[in-house]
């Protein structure tokens, strides 16, 4: 599954980013798209630094950033938010094709601590969304969707199989919405 025109995406990240890396390195294997800019509001973490300048020599690397600016996505044609917990600024918004990865299976269970939720509601599945970022949080057009079903009340449990699920597929769904 190669793109015969490589697109250019920014990552927006705030936590420890092991989608992103599961990313990066599927990428730097399979050369699908053009890594731009790593963008978080917090610290990134070591691992994803040493990767990045290993094989990602021309990639801007940016933490602590509190405010997007449309300058810092220069060349920039898809910004995918990966696990990134912060409100993006409408004029980013109307200015870029956003996608976001969001941990629950939209509409439900928009916003935090999507896991724990599930389990008091006792759903019977869990899974992650990727869809078009909006104004509104969490809202805009559903672009893909994996499923699996629950199979344990322990929180730390589901998270571990949340995030084995996403490790699995997030690259390829990304890869699937630049090829379209």
């Amino acid at each position: 599954m190669k793109l015969n025109n490589h697109k250019n995406v920014s990552f927006l990240i705030s936590g420890s980013g092991s989608n992103l890396l599961e990313i990066l390195k599927k990428n730097h294997k399979d050369k699908n798209f053009k890594i731009v800019t790593i963008i978080s509001n917090n610290k990134i973490s070591t691992k994803i630094k040493s990767y990045v300048s290993k094989f990602y020599k021309d990639v801007l690397v940016i933490e602590h950033q509190r405010k997007l600016q449309k300058k810092i996505f220069y060349n920039t044609e898809v910004i995918f938010s990966v696990g990134y917990m912060r409100v993006i600024e409408k004029n980013i918004i109307e200015n870029f094709d956003i996608i976001n990865l969001h941990p629950s299976i939209l509409p439900y269970y928009k916003g935090l601590m999507t896991q724990k939720r599930m389990l008091i509601n006792n759903e019977k599945y869990h899974g992650f969304t990727i869809h078009k970022v909006s104004p509104e949080l969490d809202d805009g057009k559903t672009i893909s969707k994996k499923t699996r079903k629950i199979n344990t009340k322990n929180e730390s449990e589901l998270l571990k199989k949340h995030k084995r699920l996403e490790h699995q597929f997030v690259y390829k769904q990304l890869v699937n919405y630049l090829l379209n």
